[in-house]
């Protein structure tokens, strides 16, 4: 492999040869990026984890935040203006409102983390990257695919079950570099769940 001279380097008008530089027919340096983990050959210490969450009713999917007015606000502003139109108007324009988890999302996943918390047996959560496979059994015959309107679609089915992993099976879902879904019909609801370092 052909090596470029000091005297060639300083032709091309590049300035002086850096000890130990590299040439372009050699490959260049990957740089990391900052706060991503390499692709490294090497196992991460964190064992799989897997489990199983029996539901009392079939998965669920993410159902987005709700934003309301908080009254308690509108009031005060109410009372604050003491009848001035223009000021009440003023404080409302600042918004006051309230975003909240739908009742139904947060108790399904606080089920899911109750479970997850059971499996890691008090281990930390895991640092490294993960990959996941999650199997959404819903009831019904087996044979059948579960894809009706009212079974939820795979992509809010997976976010609601990777958000109730955050902080306990891995620090943030963002740690998630490989995930495998699949849905299908079964006897009862459940969940089967496993969460494995990352393979390069």
């Amino acid at each position: 492999m052909a090596h470029m001279t000091e005297a060639q380097f300083k032709r091309l008008r590049l300035g002086s040869k850096p000890n130990g530089a590299r040439v372009a027919d050699e490959g260049t340096p990957v740089r990391k990026a900052k706060g991503r983990a390499r692709l490294e050959r090497v196992a991460y210490p964190d064992a799989p984890v897997e489990f199983e969450v029996h539901l009392p009713y079939d998965p669920r999917p993410k159902e987005r935040p709700r934003t309301v007015s908080d009254m308690r606000q509108v009031e005060a502003a109410f009372m604050s203006a003491k009848g001035n139109l223009a000021a009440f108007r003023s404080m409302l324009a600042k918004g006051f409102s309230r975003t909240f988890t739908p009742k139904g999302t947060k108790e399904y996943e606080d089920l899911i983390a109750l479970a997850a918390r059971t499996a890691m047996r008090s281990r930390p959560p895991m640092r490294c990257p993960v990959e996941v496979r999650i199997t959404f059994v819903l009831k019904g015959e087996a044979g059948q695919w579960p894809t009706s309107s009212a079974d939820g679609d795979g992509d809010n089915l997976e976010k609601a079950v990777l958000d109730a992993l955050n902080g306990i099976a891995f620090e943030d879902d963002r740690q998630v570099v490989r995930s495998v879904r699949e849905k299908v019909c079964g006897p009862e609801p459940r969940l089967i769940i496993g969460i494995a370092p990352a393979r390069p």
